[in-house]
């Protein structure tokens, strides 16, 4: 019987230097919400990240039966639903059609009769840029003061983008620093396509009971995928589900152990003859009107991963400075787009 990975709280431990840095950027993420309805310009305060939806979609997860989870176990039951919101990463809400192509499509399955629900936040992509929570931390720190800036002066803005330029090319200082270039490269390279046809991939790991996995969305897009810089992702993404349903298979991939899956090394894909994806669930998503959840309702809604079960919750340190961030800018969003 193979064996795999079981979950340690050794695996989100963080320094005392991340701890540091942690603390001053989450004073900084209650600002940039609060000033990110000046700066976007939108009637709304707006995510500290993924500020701009593209849509949300709603639909039925159905388990299947496998050897990897059993999420009709983990969700108390059988009636499940799911909401979707595809995403754009920027801090920004750009206008215009083109933005750089990388996507977020946040997963929300939900039981229908009890208050119980799992959330994966997932890109298109399923490598990170680096190992560093400090090197993260400062980059994001950096941004903050830089988006803070803009809703004050533009002027007082540029002065803050060295300091951004500087704590981004800080990755490249790095003992890997040859995986850093590789997933670089894998950034500038993705192709522009339309939403529903990209697969979705978890940024670090979730618990599945006592193991740990990766996560993926692999949709059965069986049309001609559009492509080019011209796509109007928010006007494809209507047009699709007013005239077709979308099936897509959610996925895991089990942590064998940490010299072949490792937790916390972002910049490794697990390769799949050490670990083989496994579909643990169908989400359908028919077809339907979603102009009609262009409302406040949905863009408070939280897709935040720390609200599921202790049995489904992230893994791994650059995972826990998600935590702290998603609930300072949750409880701020939420707390201003409610007066």
């Amino acid at each position: 019987m193979k064996k795999y990975l079981s979950y340690s709280p050794q695996m989100d431990a963080l320094t005392a230097e991340e701890e540091q840095l942690l603390a001053e950027d989450l004073q900084l993420v209650e600002q940039a919400v609060k000033a990110s309805r000046k700066v976007n310009k939108t009637p709304h305060h707006t995510r500290n990240a993924h500020a701009r939806a593209f849509g949300f979609v709603r639909g039925h997860f159905v388990p299947v039966k496998n050897e990897a989870a059993d999420f009709q176990a983990l969700l108390q039951g059988s009636n499940l639903g799911v909401i979707i919101r595809y995403s754009h990463p920027n801090f920004f809400v750009l206008g215009g059609k083109w933005e750089y192509p990388l996507y977020g499509c946040s997963l929300k399955i939900y039981n229908k009769t009890l208050p119980v629900s799992a959330k994966f936040p997932l890109v298109n992509l399923p490598v990170f840029i680096t190992n560093s929570v400090a090197k993260f931390l400062n980059i994001h720190i950096k941004a903050n003061h830089f988006f803070i800036a803009v809703g004050r002066n533009v002027f007082r803005a540029a002065l803050k983008v060295p300091a951004l330029l500087r704590a981004g090319m800080s990755i490249f200082f790095d003992r890997q620093v040859r995986s850093v270039v590789r997933n670089v490269l894998k950034v500038l390279d993705i192709e522009r396509q339309v939403l529903p046809s990209y697969q979705y991939h978890s940024i670090g790991c979730f618990r599945l009971g006592d193991r740990v996995a990766k996560i993926r969305l692999k949709p059965n897009f069986t049309r001609v995928i559009e492509k080019g810089n011209q796509l109007d992702q928010k006007a494809y993404l209507e047009d699709f589900f007013r005239n077709n349903d979308l099936s897509l298979d959610l996925q895991v991939q089990l942590a064998v152990n940490e010299k072949l899956t490792p937790v916390n090394n972002l910049l490794k894909n697990w390769r799949e003859r050490h670990s083989k994806f496994v579909t643990v669930g169908k989400i359908i998503l028919p077809q339907q009107d979603i102009t009609a959840y262009h409302t406040m309702e949905y863009e408070n809604l939280s897709f935040d991963p720390f609200e599921n079960a202790p049995e489904l919750q992230p893994v791994g340190r650059m995972q826990q400075i998600r935590r702290k961030i998603y609930e300072v800018s949750v409880r701020t969003r939420q707390t201003l787009n409610k007066s």
